[in-house]
């Protein structure tokens, strides 16, 4: 379950990513994002019949990188009429130069902490620099590799989004995250032509619409085999990087964020 919700966090921090030249070239948004959250979907072999909660999000940058800090909060009904709260919370750094990725991430299921990690991932600032590793300090100590060419989300982020913006079906690359000790996914993106689509928080059919692009990624495990994705995410994306909803499937299952009320942030004066 958390590295499934923590998707969420993941489209937080990287659908919502920064163009590293800094804010002047910027075409995102640092914010703090309000979404509630409900179930989508729900197939009867997954056992869940609703779904509710909310997700805060806020999204710092520095003048050095970023600082992701997220919240949820979310309660599953279940159809042996058993209900379970999970408590879910991140948050990271990452720096602008996609050398340093440092996080933290804990799940709480009904009161009881049931997942905590904590870590630090390297990899070589310059392009073809080699491989990389991430070293965990919870729940354990222990290493993994990273493949040379992995990406963490901001860098991801920024590149998906240029793709997206030119008129590009789809990008693909090996990005590391920090949810989980599972190590890297090939995360694979492809893009829809742009629609119109209300505003966060205005009412529906009102006047006040901006441009958003359907976005749908798959997440695919490195450990090979296999040939579905563990999880997809599909979301609207503005120009900004702002996402107005995005859904979890996770194959019998998936949840719903829905955007309601959005903060800005000021860049940082570097």
């Amino acid at each position: 379950m958390i590295r499934l919700l923590f998707a969420l966090c993941l489209m937080a921090g990287g659908l919502f990513g920064a163009h590293a030249a800094g804010a002047a070239e910027s075409w995102f948004t640092p914010h703090r994002g309000f979404y509630q959250m409900s179930l989508a979907a729900a197939e009867s072999s997954s056992g869940i019949i609703g779904a509710t909660g909310e997700t805060y999000f806020e999204w710092v940058e520095l003048c050095d990188g970023w600082n992701v800090n997220q919240h949820t909060e979310l309660n599953f009904a279940t159809s042996q009429d058993t209900s379970d709260r999970i408590d879910l919370t991140f948050s990271g750094f990452e720096a602008k130069d996609g050398s340093l990725m440092r996080f933290q991430s804990s799940q709480i299921t009904n009161g009881g902490m049931t997942e905590n990690i904590a870590g630090e991932a390297n990899m070589p600032a310059a392009a073809g620099g080699g491989a990389g590793a991430v070293t965990y300090s919870a729940p354990g100590k222990f290493s993994l590799s990273l493949p040379e060419g992995t990406l963490f989300p901001s860098e991801y982020s920024r590149r998906m989004m240029l793709r997206m913006r030119t008129g590009e079906s789809g990008y693909a690359a090996i990005m590391f995250d920090g949810s989980s000790t599972d190590g890297p996914y090939e995360v694979s993106s492809i893009f829809s032509a742009p629609r119109m689509h209300e505003r966060p928080g205005a009412a529906p059919s009102s006047a006040k619409k901006e441009k958003v692009w359907p976005v749908r990624m798959a997440y695919f495990p490195l450990r090979g085999g296999d040939v579905e994705p563990d999880f997809e995410v599909g979301a609207l994306i503005n120009a900004e990087g702002v996402a107005h909803r995005y859904d979890i499937d996770y194959g019998n299952f998936a949840v719903r964020a829905v955007l309601v009320r959005y903060e800005e942030i000021p860049f940082p004066d570097c």
